[in-house]
């Protein structure tokens, strides 16, 4: 066998990227960049919730949206990612049911990280408020007074959102723990980057 066909057979052999190798470096830190962030921003959402009005209150909600437009950028560096670099592909030890899901939830908690600062900028526009990161202005206040239909619209979708990702985020992480504890394949072990049958199993 020649030098040509040892390396046609080394590469048929490897593993291609997202389909069980670890994924890059990138994608994994955008993952759980990301999804942690998400997971701070929905716990401080609910936490504000029930602090009574008043300024100290004022002042955290803009704490609050500062953290969301840099969740924002985050999100959208991560869709860009994606896209240059495709989603991760599911293991093919996997039922192809199973792969159609893991595909279309991968692709709904990515458009709903988007979609949940959007909706809090939307929300704060509707108030008559600007949108600012950490006192800098980021998007001008665009209306006089608040404008109450729109206020209930974004108001609504942004509470909908915090729950559609709540519980997607949870079963997202039930479903990482029952491959890595139940199928003890290399779902989770790639995402965390320990190399194939190594830690954790």
């Amino acid at each position: 066998m020649g030098p040509d066909a040892a390396r046609h057979d080394t590469d048929a052999s490897a593993p291609r990227r997202g389909a069980g190798a670890r994924l890059s470096r990138t994608t994994r830190l955008l993952h759980w960049g990301v999804g942690l962030s998400v997971l701070g921003m929905l716990a401080g959402g609910y936490w504000l919730r029930g602090i009574p009005g008043g300024p100290d209150k004022s002042a955290l909600v803009q704490v609050h949206k500062s953290f969301g437009m840099l969740v924002l950028a985050a999100a959208l560096a991560r869709l860009i990612w994606r896209i240059r670099e495709g989603l991760p592909r599911p293991l093919q030890s996997h039922p192809p049911l199973a792969r159609r899901v893991a595909v279309g939830v991968h692709g709904a908690l990515i458009a709903a990280t988007l979609a949940m600062p959007l909706s809090g900028i939307g929300r704060s526009l509707a108030y008559a408020r600007p949108v600012a990161v950490f006192g800098w202005p980021v998007i001008p206040q665009m209306v006089e007074r608040k404008h109450e239909p729109l206020s209930v619209v974004f108001s609504g979708l942004h509470d909908w959102l915090a729950l559609v990702l709540a519980v997607g985020i949870g079963l997202h992480a039930l479903a990482a723990f029952k491959h890595h504890l139940i199928d003890r394949d290399e779902t989770l072990r790639r995402m965390v980057g320990w190399p194939a049958g190594g830690c954790g199993r």
